[in-house]
């Protein structure tokens, strides 16, 4: 036991000095203030650049009512869109259209914009630029321009534009999610948010550490270190020690990240308020139980157990890097599948199917933990869950504990599948 906690120690220190762990302890919490306060921030800064587009309206009816509705001004005070009416004729159109074209190649314009004469019966309209990609702009022209149409078709009809708004006014559903004590939370999609965020962090960080210990057993198999270290040691306690080192440096980076998360979470308002926003409003962030922190954690823990078991014993059958990328596919895909699965299962949690894929042990650290943030099941079935967990865990521990006492000091080809399953019966 003692041999088997200074493989755990040195594989932890080694890992935990380097410079790959500082890095990305450090480059994901920037990555996750990026993703969450770049939008915010840039949704903040305006514009400089004026946009001159020219309009060719066959209405005649469309472009006065179009300079007020896309009156948006520039960072300086300038309107952003200088509109530049084109007057032609039916027979000048195709002509004028090309000229136009031209000089948007040109650089002259940035854009051209064609309202046809028929545009109140057939609802089409005509954009041309070199760039078409900005789907705010695009969604702008398109909501200005059909404000307009509807106003014009409602006086057409004698009605009055402002009386047929106050009636076809939307209803806005606002969302509640009651918790286990009846208490409501306003949600407008942060759980499906959040239950995405920490499930693809499950899922990265399996496969991440997963893989770790698969290189960490190639590496020593390669070079015949290992020869020399299972002289003093036995495989199965190299294995339990590479497992639970290695295991120990992916729990210490995910308390420092959930540290940084806190934080996050609890100064959203201020940050944003740096930037000038709305410090008052702060950010739509749902409130995150303990007990599902908790969860996180046990599921990391087993699920890494779980598969590392897997992954050492690809790294004992295989002789190099190359086969170990080959051989860990049917690992991985034991975690896409879940991945897959998971968008049922938010919008089912409690359907039978939910509830039986969640309960299979290489499926349940993705899925039932998605189902304990949706819609939390019964203790029960989470204890069950966890009881399935550790019976695996000790099954697949005891099997693999086989293979890498065997395939470890195995070298040439590759073995079969047979060959590993006679290994199982030494």
């Amino acid at each position: 036991m003692s041999k088997m906690l200074t493989v755990m120690k040195r594989e932890y220190l080694t890992r935990i000095k380097s410079k790959g762990f500082i890095i990305a302890t450090v480059a994901m919490p920037l990555f996750i203030l990026i993703m969450v306060f770049a939008p915010v921030v840039l949704s903040l800064i305006q514009s400089d650049d004026q946009q001159k587009i020219a309009v060719i309206d066959m209405t005649n009816v469309i472009y006065p009512e179009l300079e007020t509705n896309l009156g948006d001004t520039t960072a300086s005070g300038e309107r952003l869109y200088d509109l530049l009416q084109v007057e032609v004729s039916a027979g000048e159109l195709k002509a004028e259209e090309e000229r136009l074209r031209a000089e948007i190649q040109n650089g002259e314009l940035n854009g051209l914009m064609v309202i046809p004469e028929n545009v109140f019966q057939e609802n089409n309209v005509e954009y041309y630029a070199k760039n078409v990609s900005n789907f705010n702009q695009n969604r702008e022209f398109r909501n200005a321009i059909s404000s307009i149409v509807q106003e014009a078709r409602v006086r057409e009809r004698g009605l009055s534009p402002e009386l047929v708004s106050e009636l076809t006014r939307r209803v806005n559903l606002e969302t509640f999610r009651v918790g286990k004590d009846g208490g409501e939370q306003k949600d407008a999609g942060q759980t499906f948010i959040l239950t995405f965020v920490l499930v693809m962090f499950l899922y990265i960080s399996l496969i991440a550490y997963g893989a770790t210990v698969m290189q960490a057993v190639t590496e020593e198999k390669s070079s015949r270190v290992v020869e020399l270290v299972v002289s003093s040691i036995k495989p199965f306690h190299l294995m339990a020690g590479k497992i639970l080192g290695i295991g120990s440096v992916g729990l210490t980076q995910f308390l420092l990240w959930a540290a940084t998360a806190a934080g996050i979470s609890a100064y959203a308002g201020a940050i944003v308020g740096m930037f000038g926003g709305d410090q008052s409003a702060g950010l739509a962030m749902p409130q995150i139980d303990a007990s599902i922190l908790v969860y996180f954690v046990v599921y990391f823990i087993l699920g890494y157990i779980l598969f590392a078991t897997l992954y050492a014993a690809v790294g004992a059958i295989v002789n190099s890097q190359e086969e170990a990328q080959q051989l860990q596919f049917p690992v991985i895909m034991l975690l896409i599948i879940p991945l897959i699965l998971m968008q049922f299962v938010i919008r089912n949690p409690n359907a039978t199917s939910s509830v039986a894929l969640s309960h299979f042990p290489f499926f349940s650290p993705i899925l039932m933990f998605t189902r304990i943030v949706v819609e939390t099941p019964s203790f029960g079935e989470i204890l069950l869950s966890f009881a399935i967990m550790i019976v695996a865990i000790a099954a697949m521990i005891y099997l693999v504990g086989k293979i890498f006492r065997v395939g470890i000091l195995m070298y040439g080809k590759r073995p079969t599948l047979p060959e590993v399953l006679k290994w199982l019966r030494y």
